[in-house]
C-alpha cells in the first residue's frame, strides 16, 4: 500500500488549517459551556448543581396518581421512604431531591393500588398513608409498612429526572 505524502508547503497549510480548526473548536466549546451554565429553565432541563437530582413525575393519565419514593436525601446516609405525593391528572410535580444517582419510586392510581407503575424491586410503603421513615441500606425487611413493587431509576445527573406516567 502506497502512502501519499503532501509536499511541505501543503503540510504547513494543513497544519495552519488544523490550528484554526482547533481554535474554532475551542471557541465553540467555550460558547457551549457558557450557554449550558446559564439558565436553561426555559427548556426545563439542566445539569444537576452540586449533584442535586430532582425526580419529577408527569401524570399523562386521566386519574390522580399517588407516588411512593425511596431515596437518600442530600447529605444523608440512610434511605428515606416517603409517600404518598399526589400528582393530578395532566400535571407534573417534583417528588424529591437527592444527590444519589440511584433511587426508587412507585405510582398508584389514587384509590386503586392494583393499578400501579413499579416493576423490579420491592420497597416499603404504608397504607393508607401518608408515611415517612428511614431505612438503612442493609435492611432486608420493612421496619414499617409492607413491601410493594417499585421501579429502579439510574440518573446520569441531568435534572430534573422526568418520570412519565402513561396509561
Amino acid at each position: 500500500m502506497r502512502r501519499w505524502r503532501s509536499p511541505p508547503a501543503m503540510r504547513e497549510r494543513h497544519q495552519f488549517q488544523g490550528d484554526e480548526m482547533a481554535i474554532g473548536f475551542l471557541a465553540a466549546s467555550l460558547v457551549a459551556a457558557a450557554i449550558s451554565s446559564s439558565s436553561t429553565e426555559a427548556a426545563g432541563v439542566q445539569l444537576a448543581a452540586n449533584n442535586a437530582i430532582t425526580l419529577r413525575a408527569c401524570n399523562h393519565t386521566t386519574h390522580a396518581i399517588l407516588i411512593g419514593s425511596s431515596f437518600i436525601p442530600i447529605g444523608g446516609r440512610e434511605w428515606r421512604n416517603k409517600g404518598w405525593t399526589k400528582v393530578n391528572a395532566g400535571a407534573c410535580r417534583d417528588i424529591f431531591v437527592t444527590s444519589n444517582h440511584t433511587f426508587y419510586a412507585r405510582g398508584e392510581v389514587q384509590g386503586h393500588s392494583d393499578q400501579y407503575w413499579g416493576t423490579d424491586i420491592k420497597q416499603c410503603v404504608e397504607y393508607p398513608g401518608p408515611y415517612d421513615f428511614m431505612t438503612g441500606s442493609n435492611d432486608t425487611t420493612c421496619p414499617e409498612g409492607e413491601p410493594a413493587q417499585f421501579t429502579t431509576f439510574h440518573s446520569n445527573g441531568t435534572t430534573p429526572y422526568v418520570w412519565n406516567l402513561n396509561p
